[in-house]
């Protein structure tokens, strides 16, 4: 049996459709990791959604129109 799992995260989850990062639901998807780590799988975490997540910490509201 298995003992890895591999969980994708994309910019709709880590915002619920958004412009903001949805810190409820991301404390229920750590909750249900925590859940799984302590049955002894080992969980990777890996987030397309990298961008939208840092987008708010630096505090822009919407996407930019242009990268220089």
């Amino acid at each position: 049996m298995y003992q890895r799992i591999v969980v994708k995260l994309g910019t709709s989850v880590l915002t619920g459709g958004t412009p903001h990062f949805d810190k409820p639901h991301m404390v229920e998807l750590v909750r249900q990791s925590a859940v799984l780590h302590g049955l002894g799988k080992e969980i990777i975490i890996c987030t397309s959604g990298a961008i939208a997540a840092g987008r708010e910490r630096l505090n822009y509201p919407n996407w930019p129109a242009t990268v220089t």
